[in-house]
């Protein structure tokens, strides 16, 4: 197990849920300025929920997207489109990914877009995949191989053909990331996390001086 993991074990995924919220409260309070990656997915909805209700009126929050699908707003799996159902309410800023023909353009705009609004980024919820993806960074794709700092194109064929996502490199600059990974179904790769095996995951912990996995399962 790599000495940069820390792992917190609640006893259901709501607890586990509550605890990233507490978590994450506790940066907000020492910091004035506060900004948070959000992937997309059901596991993270009760937190973004619960968070939304938090801190509806906090107008110092701004969220940017981690990754999505390149698909439109409306289109179910779009995560820019969950994220947004569950915050336009509040008076968070929401740095939206939109969506151009070429996937390529649409990563460059919303580098552009995150770069001019965030000059240092504070927190970021990712989840884990059964292949080990983080991100839109799964196994034998090229944005692996990317070490820029900044949003990029990457063709998967898994839902949609092309996905926008954050770089390896983007990920490791975060001052604290969480993997929420919760559920029954996920206790197969969750003993698959921490060690060197290759994993996009993995790659992932191996460049961070600190990442934390909050769970119910045990590992």
């Amino acid at each position: 197990m790599f000495d940069s993991l820390e792992i917190i074990k609640e006893t259901s995924h709501k607890d586990a849920s509550l605890k990233l919220n507490e978590l994450i409260t506790q940066f907000i309070e020492k910091n004035k300025k506060f900004n948070m990656g959000l992937s997309g997915g059901n596991t993270p909805k009760f937190f973004y929920q619960t968070f939304a209700e938090l801190n509806q009126e906090n107008s110092d929050i701004t969220l940017w997207t981690i990754d999505d699908r390149h698909v439109h707003l409306e289109d179910e799996i779009s995560n820019q489109g969950m994220i947004n159902s569950i915050f336009n309410k509040t008076k968070m800023n929401i740095l939206e990914l939109q969506f151009n023909e070429d996937p390529n353009k649409s990563a460059e705009d919303y580098s552009r877009l995150v770069f001019s609004k965030i000059q240092s980024f504070d927190s970021a919820i990712l989840g884990v995949g059964d292949d080990g993806h983080i991100a839109s960074l799964f196994p034998d794709t090229n944005a692996l191989n990317d070490e820029s700092i900044k949003f990029v194109a990457n063709e998967v064929n898994i839902l949609s053909k092309w996905r926008v996502t954050s770089t390896f490199q983007l990920l490791a600059e975060i001052k604290n990331v969480f993997l929420l990974v919760t559920g029954e179904n996920k206790s197969d790769i969750l003993k698959k996390i921490g060690r060197d095996n290759g994993l996009p995951v993995n790659e992932l912990i191996k460049r961070r001086k600190k990442t934390t996995l909050v769970t119910d399962q045990k590992i």
